[in-house]
Order: structure tokens, then C-alpha cells, then sequence
């Protein structure tokens, strides 16, 4: 019979490993929507860093700034936005992909890349600087 720890460390067989971040650069999306002029600044977030052999998963969030030239009040944004429909843009452009440069505690270092899938916009719905409610997609990447 197996005891529980050798059976867990032969499943979880990773690292959890600390990181530094030495670089963040923000993901930079320039939208037209509604006649509202948008700028949204998606920050980079590592949470986690899992080694597996010489392979590595990273585990990233984002933090959502967006800058309106027409801040107007408004039901504030939650989670609940979504079941209502999200407004079409008349234009997205992203101007510049995320990136982060991460040392980590292995003595290697990486860049992870954030790129945009989606952008819904939510007008009705403000967040408390007047902006309206972005939603952003995102895959990431890293080398």
C-alpha cells in the first residue's frame, strides 16, 4: 500500500517557483465606441509560476484601466453585465501587446506576452471614473 505522501509528490510532481518582476508594460487598446473616445490599459498580473521538468506554466490576471474623453455617470459595473448586450465598436486598434519580464527563483528568466482576443464594451454600465465597463479577453505567452 501507497502512502499518501508518495502518492501526492509522484502527482504534484512540480515547483512552485518565486519570481521578480523587473519589467511590466501594459497592453494599450485605442477604441471607438458610441462617439466615446477610449484608451484601455490592461496591467499584467503573474499570480503563479509552476515548473514541471523544463517545462513552465505562468499564471496571469490583468487589471482593466479605462480612460473616456466622455465621463458620464451611470449604473456602476459588476459582474452582472454580461447578460445584458454589449455594445458594438465602431473601432479597436491595439496599439501595443503586454509584456512582462519576470526573473524567477530557478535562476532563469522570462518574457510573458499578453494579446488581446476580445473587447466588449458595456456603455449603460460606468465604473466610478464615468468610463464605461470593458470587458478584455486575453491569451498569454511566454519565452
Amino acid at each position: 500500500m501507497m502512502s499518501q505522501s508518495s502518492s501526492s509528490s509522484s502527482i504534484y510532481n512540480y515547483q512552485d517557483l518565486d519570481f521578480e518582476v523587473i519589467s511590466v508594460k501594459p497592453m494599450v487598446i485605442k477604441a471607438l465606441v458610441e462617439d466615446e473616445e477610449l484608451i484601455i490599459n490592461v496591467y499584467p498580473m503573474v499570480t503563479k509560476v509552476l515548473k514541471y521538468g523544463k517545462d513552465y506554466s505562468i499564471w496571469v490576471n490583468v487589471v482593466v484601466s479605462v480612460k473616456t474623453n466622455k465621463p458620464k455617470p451611470g449604473p456602476p459595473c459588476n459582474p452582472n453585465i454580461v447578460v445584458s448586450r454589449s455594445a458594438k465598436a465602431d473601432k479597436v486598434e491595439v496599439l501595443s501587446d503586454g509584456i512582462l519580464r519576470l526573473r524567477l527563483s530557478d535562476g532563469t528568466e522570462k518574457d510573458v506576452t499578453i494579446k488581446s482576443t476580445n473587447v466588449s464594451f458595456y456603455p449603460d454600465y460606468r465604473d466610478q471614473f464615468g468610463a464605461p465597463c470593458t470587458i478584455v479577453n486575453w491569451s498569454v505567452f511566454w519565452r
